[in-house]
């Protein structure tokens, strides 16, 4: 014949935590001391108004950080970001220093054999001011025209 199953039964959660809470609070009274110390500071600092910020607004935060997110050029930004990541994580640090390093003591070289920094820049700037203020160009015309009169 079939023998009896015995049934022991358990607690629920909050009734076990409820029935050894007494004695839980004695056998760990520094960290709850400490946790205690926490969560003032976390009050004093403004943390848990923050959060409790956060939660009411809800759904609201999520859709104003996504929202700039959300759009075609964050999205190829973000790619190119990680492929430049990924391209750079690839490079040994020493060969990277030496083209650093190179290219520090190249532009060195040129500063002290007198070489000009974009020495057109400056020329073609000059160039382009003095062309304007003799009227030769403008919004409405091209370089070298005279404006028409009607």
């Amino acid at each position: 014949m079939a023998q009896p199953i015995t049934f022991h039964r358990t607690l629920n959660g909050a009734a076990h935590v409820g029935a050894n809470l007494p004695t839980a609070a004695g056998e760990h009274a520094d960290a709850v001391e400490s946790a205690y110390e926490i969560l003032q500071l976390l009050h004093d600092r403004g943390v848990l108004d923050l959060i409790r910020g956060l939660l009411g607004a809800g759904d609201q935060v999520i859709d104003t950080l996504v929202e700039p997110i959300d759009t075609p050029e964050a999205v190829r930004g973000i790619r190119n970001f990680l492929l430049l990541t990924k391209f750079f994580g690839s490079i040994r640090p020493e060969v990277l220093n030496s083209l650093a390093q190179a290219a520090t003591e190249g532009a060195e070289r040129e500063v002290s054999q007198g070489a000009r920094v974009f020495p057109a820049v400056p020329q073609t700037a000059q160039r382009e001011y003095q062309t304007r203020s003799r009227g030769d160009v403008g919004p409405d015309r091209e370089c070298g025209e005279r404006p028409v009169t009607i």
